[in-house]
């Protein structure tokens, strides 16, 4: 029997506030949170199908105890890791200075040791923005991965699509324009490989799983992708879902795939999230749909967190990190 290619379900746990930031709303700091309704959801459905979550944790939500305990709910799940996804969700870190990079990400690291009681060895920078400085902050501090790329074909239709839904203004609106990167991020692998930055006059490596996208074609298969296809046509959204699957186990390429909170969300379910893609959708469809495609997933790859999944690779030429004690 074929041994299955190992792969890896991630989440990005951006909270409401940070949608709404990025909308342009004024109100955003103000916003009520989804955290304990969507957790629970997740971790119900993930459960179910005993599928382990790598989670990327904004370290703004990790000061309010009822989101924190909202967060412990992963700990129902069979396995899941505590990632590093910034302080304050600014999706332009390509805008910020060294200093103001190392205190998002080393800000939010100390936060999810002191609550979550684990070390994070991963990093994802909000709207796939990862400039060289993140790499070396991530370096020096004995992080074990990056996942910020996100190789896509689309990425300037998704950027303007972003832009036009939203009511952002002035300097916001010009740091948005480089949201996503351009075509130029298709020139990135699609599998997990390595980075290399000179840190401390020395070529240092950190292995770079990126968001999978769809081989040849570089089109989105995350998940907030598929559930906005679903709401068009649940048919061709498992159509494509499952061509998908199949182009990367035919490439031997380990699928790395992002959730984010809506993706289990109706539009039942909050009004405000009504412009996100997807979010037309009736509770009980979105939720049958992720069902169907979280378990095609389970059955197609040996789906692990990310961790485990950037341990296990064998990526030539590239020593594996090891862990670093706390």
């Amino acid at each position: 029997m074929t041994q299955a290619l190992i792969g890896s379900l991630s989440m990005d746990l951006d909270n409401k506030w940070a949608y709404l930031r990025a909308a342009g709303r004024e109100d955003w700091e103000s916003a009520s949170s989804y955290l304990p309704l969507a957790t629970q959801r997740i971790v119900d459905l993930l459960g179910e199908l005993k599928l382990p979550l790598t989670v990327f944790l904004v370290g703004r939500d990790l000061q309010n105890s009822s989101d924190v305990e909202a967060i412990r709910t992963f700990d129902q799940l069979p396995r899941w890791e505590a990632a590093n996804h910034s302080l304050n969700h600014l999706p332009w870190m390509h805008t910020m200075s060294e200093s103001e990079i190392e205190s998002e990400i080393m800000t939010t690291h100390d936060r999810i040791v002191s609550t979550i009681g684990s070390r994070p060895f991963g990093f994802r920078g909000p709207g796939f923005s990862c400039p060289t400085e993140v790499l070396r902050v991530l370096i020096r501090n004995q992080y074990t991965y990056d996942a910020s790329i996100f190789p896509t074909s689309v990425a300037p239709i998704a950027r303007a699509v972003f832009l036009a839904r939203t009511d952002l203004k002035g300097e916001q609106r010009e740091k948005a324009k480089k949201l996503y990167g351009g075509f130029d991020s298709m020139r990135n692998p699609n599998r997990p490989f390595v980075r290399r930055e000179e840190v401390d006059g020395e070529l240092r490596p950190l292995q770079e799983i990126p968001v999978t996208t769809l081989p040849f074609l570089r089109a989105p298969i995350h998940f907030s992708y598929v559930t906005f296809l679903a709401s068009f046509s649940v048919m061709a959204a498992k159509t494509y879902f499952t061509s998908a699957l199949r182009l990367c186990r035919m490439t031997g390429t380990s699928p790395s795939l992002l959730l984010h909170p809506p993706d289990f969300l109706g539009c039942e379910d909050d009004s405000d999230m009504a412009y996100f893609p997807g979010m037309k959708m009736k509770r009980e469809t979105k939720l049958s749909f992720m069902r169907w495609a979280l378990a095609k997933f389970a059955r197609d790859f040996d789906v692990r967190t990310m961790l485990d999944q950037s341990q296990t690779l064998a990526i030539p030429h590239a020593p594996v990190p090891q862990p670093a004690t706390t």
